[in-house]
């Protein structure tokens, strides 16, 4: 259920970016010719979900979507350059020295995931989150969720963790996702 309240949220906040930040031309294999094509004045409403409100920051720099789901819980989703590690993020979820969260999602009793980027190397992130989940008292499980040679799961107390490092050389992506344990 998480995960598909996360991709409901992650379709919104993609389509209501391209919508803001795309122009109406599309080029094709000639770049003198472009090709016109009408842009729909809002992006099609995920299903599942009663009430979406997205809010731009004034800067431009961020966008925050609101959910309310058929049985009243609100999911909040933000992306872009200058978001902010949601309040309900576990302490003792360790965060990569000097990464920068650039995504957040958080659906109240199901779970939270915060994407951040990073200038280190993917290795050394990962070696971070090993040793510092363990040291932190978490348990690593031997079978991550992803199938990624740089992803982790870990549990602790009744939550579990999945920590999943991508990216390129000098521009990692860190995706930190906390859930209960039922």
């Amino acid at each position: 259920m998480l995960l598909k309240t996360f991709r409901t949220l992650l379709t919104a906040a993609a389509a209501a970016l391209l919508m803001s930040g795309c122009g109406s031309e599309e080029s094709t294999s000639d770049p003198q010719q472009p090709v016109s094509r009408p842009v729909p004045a809002t992006p099609p409403r995920p299903q599942g979900l009663n009430k979406i409100v997205e809010q731009m920051d004034p800067d431009g720099k961020a966008m925050h979507l609101t959910a309310t789901s058929p049985a009243g819980k609100k999911f909040q989703a933000s992306i872009g350059d200058e978001v902010e590690i949601p309040d309900e993020f576990p302490d003792d979820v360790p965060i990569f020295p000097g990464s920068t969260p650039m995504a957040s999602m958080l659906a109240p009793d199901e779970g939270i995931i915060v994407t951040f980027k990073s200038g280190e190397k993917q290795q050394d992130i990962f070696d971070f989150y090993q040793s510092s989940l363990v040291e932190g008292g978490w348990v690593l499980l031997e079978e991550p969720m992803f199938q990624s040679p740089l992803s982790l799961d870990a549990v602790k107390d009744d939550r579990k963790v999945s920590v999943v490092v991508t990216g390129t050389e000098g521009d990692a992506r860190i995706s930190v996702i906390v859930i209960p344990v039922i």
